[in-house]
């Protein structure tokens, strides 16, 4: 396989700009650059950063991170490597519990060719279940793909909301 077929860096960004877009609950949000290749990590200084007029080799390059705090204030980054964790979870059959009708598409979008693969969008449903498992490694909070349930929207608290109904009873 060519080095062509590659999942690029643009890509996987798209995929962690889609979740953050459906994640309401992530709050903090940081977008930010580091580098990615054969010892980057040492490259930053003593305080972890990267000088942005850095001499990279060859096998080094700049890519994307962010990062976010999720509700329990716990700090989580992602970038382009911990995404395409997420897919690998996906794509090679690790259990993914019940976003699994949910990986279909993501594993197809993740073998077709390059130039397919450009023009083809996953779901914001599906880019939140990649990065949730790149994350997590399971589906933590909801994809946006099953908010009903019989035709209802699930909410257990929406007696507790400004707007509900009095139950007679």
């Amino acid at each position: 396989m060519s080095g062509e077929h590659l999942i690029s860096d643009d890509e996987t960004r798209g995929i962690a700009e889609g979740f953050l877009s459906v994640s309401p609950w992530l709050g903090d949000v940081v977008w930010g650059r580091t580098v990615v290749g054969p010892h980057a990590e040492f490259l930053g200084g003593f305080d972890g950063k990267i000088p942005e007029d850095v001499a990279l080799s060859d096998d080094q390059r700049w890519s994307w991170t962010v990062s976010f705090s999720d509700p329990a204030g716990k700090k989580r980054t992602l970038n382009h490597e911990t995404v395409l964790e997420g897919l690998s979870r996906i794509v090679y059959g690790e259990d993914i519990g019940s976003g699994s009708y949910l990986s279909l598409p993501i594993s197809q979008w993740f073998t077709e060719p390059t130039e397919d693969r450009h023009g083809l969008k996953l779901s914001t449903a599906q880019q939140s279940l990649i990065c949730q498992q790149a994350l997590y490694e399971k589906v933590v909070f909801p994809t946006g793909e099953r908010e009903e349930l019989f035709g209802k929207t699930m909410d257990f608290f929406s007696d507790q909301r400004p707007d509900a109904v009095p139950s007679e009873g």
